[in-house]
Protein backbone atom coordinates (compact mmCIF):
# COMPACT_ATOMS: atom_id res chain seq x y z
CA UNK A 1 0.00 0.00 0.00
CA UNK A 2 1.32 3.41 -0.91
CA UNK A 3 1.90 5.69 2.05
CA UNK A 4 -0.02 8.99 2.16
CA UNK A 5 1.87 12.23 1.69
CA UNK A 6 3.33 13.95 4.72
CA UNK A 7 1.67 17.25 5.64
CA UNK A 8 3.14 19.88 7.97
CA UNK A 9 0.96 22.31 9.90
CA UNK A 10 2.31 25.14 12.05
CA UNK A 11 0.54 26.43 15.17
CA UNK A 12 1.28 28.92 17.92
CA UNK A 13 1.35 27.70 21.50
CA UNK A 14 1.44 29.15 24.99
CA UNK A 15 2.37 32.82 25.41
CA UNK A 16 4.96 33.69 28.08
CA UNK A 17 6.95 36.82 28.96
CA UNK A 18 9.56 35.51 26.52
CA UNK A 19 7.00 35.37 23.73
CA UNK A 20 5.85 32.40 21.71
CA UNK A 21 7.15 28.95 20.97
CA UNK A 22 6.31 27.18 17.75
CA UNK A 23 4.76 23.76 17.43
CA UNK A 24 4.70 21.70 14.24
CA UNK A 25 2.23 18.88 13.66
CA UNK A 26 3.52 16.28 11.21
CA UNK A 27 0.86 13.99 9.76
CA UNK A 28 2.36 10.73 8.51
CA UNK A 29 1.89 6.94 8.54
CA UNK A 30 2.13 5.97 12.24
CA UNK A 31 0.90 3.09 14.39
CA UNK A 32 -0.65 5.45 16.99
CA UNK A 33 -1.75 9.05 17.47
CA UNK A 34 0.57 11.84 18.64
CA UNK A 35 1.71 11.53 22.24
CA UNK A 36 0.77 13.89 25.06
CA UNK A 37 3.73 15.87 26.41
CA UNK A 38 4.81 19.41 27.29
CA UNK A 39 8.04 21.35 26.84
CA UNK A 40 9.10 24.12 29.23
CA UNK A 41 10.08 26.90 29.34
CA UNK A 42 8.77 28.11 25.98
CA UNK A 43 11.76 30.40 25.53
CA UNK A 44 15.33 30.76 26.85
CA UNK A 45 17.41 33.95 27.19
CA UNK A 46 21.18 33.83 27.73
CA UNK A 47 22.41 37.11 29.20
CA UNK A 48 26.12 37.85 29.62
CA UNK A 49 27.46 35.66 32.40
CA UNK A 50 24.80 32.97 31.91
CA UNK A 51 26.51 29.85 30.63
CA UNK A 52 23.87 27.14 30.88
CA UNK A 53 20.16 26.49 31.04
CA UNK A 54 17.79 23.53 30.78
CA UNK A 55 14.70 22.68 28.76
CA UNK A 56 12.33 20.22 30.40
CA UNK A 57 10.15 17.58 28.75
CA UNK A 58 7.18 16.25 30.69
CA UNK A 59 5.62 12.99 29.47
CA UNK A 60 1.88 13.11 30.18
CA UNK A 61 1.17 10.01 28.13
CA UNK A 62 0.65 6.38 29.16
CA UNK A 63 3.54 5.13 27.04
CA UNK A 64 7.23 5.98 26.71
CA UNK A 65 8.02 8.74 24.20
CA UNK A 66 11.24 9.04 22.19
CA UNK A 67 12.58 12.49 21.32
CA UNK A 68 15.26 13.96 19.08
CA UNK A 69 16.77 17.43 19.58
CA UNK A 70 18.03 19.57 16.69
CA UNK A 71 19.42 23.12 16.78
CA UNK A 72 18.73 25.66 14.03
CA UNK A 73 19.87 29.25 13.69
CA UNK A 74 16.89 31.58 13.38
CA UNK A 75 17.13 34.57 11.05
CA UNK A 76 14.65 36.56 8.96
CA UNK A 77 14.77 37.48 5.28
CA UNK A 78 14.03 40.80 3.57
CA UNK A 79 10.27 40.19 3.95
CA UNK A 80 10.56 39.30 7.62
CA UNK A 81 9.88 35.61 7.01
CA UNK A 82 11.58 33.18 9.39
CA UNK A 83 14.60 31.27 8.05
CA UNK A 84 15.96 28.19 9.86
CA UNK A 85 19.48 26.88 9.19
CA UNK A 86 21.09 23.85 10.89
CA UNK A 87 23.64 25.03 13.47
CA UNK A 88 26.27 23.75 15.92
CA UNK A 89 26.73 27.11 17.68
CA UNK A 90 25.33 25.84 20.98
CA UNK A 91 26.16 22.88 23.19
CA UNK A 92 23.11 20.73 23.98
CA UNK A 93 22.69 17.20 25.29
CA UNK A 94 21.34 14.61 25.17
CA UNK A 95 20.38 14.79 21.53
CA UNK A 96 18.09 11.79 21.78
CA UNK A 97 16.26 10.45 24.82
CA UNK A 98 13.28 8.41 25.95
CA UNK A 99 10.94 9.70 28.67
CA UNK A 100 8.91 7.13 30.62
CA UNK A 101 5.19 7.66 31.30
CA UNK A 102 4.55 10.32 33.94
CA UNK A 103 8.24 11.25 34.19
CA UNK A 104 10.28 14.30 33.27
CA UNK A 105 13.62 14.72 31.55
CA UNK A 106 15.85 17.71 30.88
CA UNK A 107 18.02 18.82 27.98
CA UNK A 108 21.01 20.94 28.99
CA UNK A 109 21.95 23.77 26.66
CA UNK A 110 24.54 26.52 26.59
CA UNK A 111 26.30 28.89 24.17
CA UNK A 112 29.82 28.23 22.95
CA UNK A 113 30.45 31.97 22.56
CA UNK A 114 28.63 35.16 23.48
CA UNK A 115 27.93 37.65 20.65
CA UNK A 116 29.78 40.97 20.79
CA UNK A 117 27.44 43.20 18.82
CA UNK A 118 24.02 41.92 17.78
CA UNK A 119 21.86 39.38 19.55
CA UNK A 120 21.97 35.84 18.10
CA UNK A 121 18.79 33.81 17.83
CA UNK A 122 18.17 30.07 17.56
CA UNK A 123 15.47 27.47 18.02
CA UNK A 124 15.88 24.07 19.63
CA UNK A 125 13.54 21.62 17.94
CA UNK A 126 12.20 18.98 20.35
CA UNK A 127 10.81 16.37 17.98
CA UNK A 128 8.66 13.41 18.93
CA UNK A 129 9.92 10.31 17.14
CA UNK A 130 7.44 7.85 15.70
CA UNK A 131 7.51 4.32 17.03
CA UNK A 132 8.37 1.68 14.43
CA UNK A 133 5.50 -0.34 13.05
CA UNK A 134 5.32 -3.91 14.37
CA UNK A 135 6.31 -6.51 11.81
CA UNK A 136 3.43 -7.47 9.57
CA UNK A 137 1.30 -4.48 10.57
CA UNK A 138 0.03 -1.96 8.03
CA UNK A 139 0.44 1.76 8.64
CA UNK A 140 -2.29 4.06 9.83
CA UNK A 141 -2.46 7.83 9.55
CA UNK A 142 -1.12 9.40 12.73
CA UNK A 143 0.59 12.56 13.92
CA UNK A 144 3.79 13.60 15.67
CA UNK A 145 4.57 16.93 17.29
CA UNK A 146 7.69 19.10 17.22
CA UNK A 147 8.22 22.07 19.55
CA UNK A 148 10.66 24.77 18.40
CA UNK A 149 11.85 26.60 21.53
CA UNK A 150 13.24 30.12 20.85
CA UNK A 151 16.71 30.82 22.26
CA UNK A 152 18.13 34.34 22.50
CA UNK A 153 21.83 34.98 23.19
CA UNK A 154 22.08 38.65 23.99
CA UNK A 155 24.20 41.67 24.73
CA UNK A 156 24.84 43.36 28.05
CA UNK A 157 22.79 46.36 26.90
CA UNK A 158 19.96 45.15 24.64
CA UNK A 159 18.23 47.96 22.74
CA UNK A 160 15.34 46.91 20.51
CA UNK A 161 14.16 49.86 18.43
CA UNK A 162 10.78 49.67 16.66
CA UNK A 163 9.81 52.09 13.90
CA UNK A 164 7.20 52.25 11.14
CA UNK A 165 9.50 52.45 8.12
CA UNK A 166 6.64 52.91 5.61
CA UNK A 167 2.89 53.43 5.74
CA UNK A 168 0.63 53.68 2.71
CA UNK A 169 -2.61 52.52 1.16
CA UNK A 170 -3.70 51.46 -2.32
CA UNK A 171 -7.02 49.92 -3.44
CA UNK A 172 -8.20 49.82 0.16
CA UNK A 173 -5.22 47.82 1.42
CA UNK A 174 -3.26 49.52 4.20
CA UNK A 175 0.40 48.44 4.15
CA UNK A 176 2.72 49.10 7.07
CA UNK A 177 6.39 48.15 7.24
CA UNK A 178 7.70 47.75 10.80
CA UNK A 179 11.47 47.73 11.27
CA UNK A 180 13.79 46.74 14.12
CA UNK A 181 16.90 48.92 13.97
CA UNK A 182 18.12 47.87 17.42
CA UNK A 183 20.55 45.18 18.55
CA UNK A 184 18.01 42.70 19.99
CA UNK A 185 14.64 41.17 19.15
CA UNK A 186 11.19 42.33 20.10
CA UNK A 187 7.73 40.85 19.62
CA UNK A 188 4.88 42.85 18.14
CA UNK A 189 1.83 42.07 20.24
CA UNK A 190 -0.67 43.68 17.88
CA UNK A 191 -1.21 46.28 15.18
CA UNK A 192 -4.43 48.31 15.29
CA UNK A 193 -5.74 50.81 12.75
CA UNK A 194 -8.29 53.39 13.91
CA UNK A 195 -10.45 56.02 12.28
CA UNK A 196 -11.94 59.18 13.77
CA UNK A 197 -15.46 57.75 13.48
CA UNK A 198 -14.70 54.86 15.82
CA UNK A 199 -13.66 52.35 13.15
CA UNK A 200 -11.01 49.95 14.43
CA UNK A 201 -9.34 46.79 13.16
CA UNK A 202 -6.59 44.75 14.82
CA UNK A 203 -4.23 41.98 13.73
CA UNK A 204 -1.64 40.00 15.65
CA UNK A 205 2.10 40.46 15.27
CA UNK A 206 5.16 38.25 15.61
CA UNK A 207 8.84 38.36 16.51
CA UNK A 208 11.01 40.86 14.70
CA UNK A 209 14.70 40.09 15.01
CA UNK A 210 17.51 42.63 15.10
CA UNK A 211 17.92 44.42 11.76
CA UNK A 212 14.78 42.83 10.26
CA UNK A 213 11.61 44.35 8.85
CA UNK A 214 8.19 42.97 8.03
CA UNK A 215 5.25 44.28 6.05
CA UNK A 216 1.75 43.95 7.48
CA UNK A 217 -1.43 44.62 5.53
CA UNK A 218 -5.02 45.31 6.52
CA UNK A 219 -7.99 45.50 4.16
CA UNK A 220 -10.15 48.58 4.76
CA UNK A 221 -13.72 48.29 3.39
CA UNK A 222 -14.25 50.89 0.60
CA UNK A 223 -17.20 52.59 2.34
CA UNK A 224 -15.25 52.82 5.60
CA UNK A 225 -12.12 54.04 3.81
CA UNK A 226 -13.93 56.85 1.96
CA UNK A 227 -15.44 58.06 5.23
CA UNK A 228 -11.96 58.67 6.71
CA UNK A 229 -9.76 61.70 6.43
CA UNK A 230 -6.99 60.12 8.48
CA UNK A 231 -6.17 56.66 9.79
CA UNK A 232 -3.91 56.01 12.77
CA UNK A 233 -1.82 52.86 13.10
CA UNK A 234 -0.95 51.84 16.65
CA UNK A 235 1.77 49.21 17.07
CA UNK A 236 2.09 47.52 20.45
CA UNK A 237 5.48 46.09 21.41
CA UNK A 238 5.36 44.60 24.88
CA UNK A 239 4.25 47.39 27.21
CA UNK A 240 5.22 50.08 24.69
CA UNK A 241 3.15 51.65 21.92
CA UNK A 242 4.09 53.74 18.93
CA UNK A 243 1.84 55.28 16.31
CA UNK A 244 1.90 56.59 12.76
CA UNK A 245 -0.80 58.49 10.87
CA UNK A 246 -1.87 58.40 7.25
CA UNK A 247 -3.91 61.07 5.48
CA UNK A 248 -6.59 59.34 3.41
CA UNK A 249 -7.64 60.34 -0.10
CA UNK A 250 -10.68 58.61 -1.70
CA UNK A 251 -8.45 57.52 -4.58
CA UNK A 252 -6.68 55.16 -2.12
CA UNK A 253 -9.89 53.30 -1.30
CA UNK A 254 -10.56 51.31 -4.46
CA UNK A 255 -13.97 50.54 -5.89
CA UNK A 256 -16.96 49.33 -3.89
Amino acid sequence: MQCPNIHRLKALVKTTPLGLALMWFVVQPLPVQAASFSVYPTGVVFEPGTRASVIGINNKDERPIRFQMTLVEWTQDAKGDDIYTPSNDLIYFPRQLTVKPGERAIVRIGPKNMPKDLEKTYRLKVEELAEPLPEGKTSVLGMTITFAVPIFIGKLDPKPVATVAALGMQNGKLAATVQNTGNSHFRITSLEVKGADGYAQEIGGWYLLSGARREYSLDIPPNVCRAQKRLSLNVKVGDDHFSSDLDVDPSMCGSS
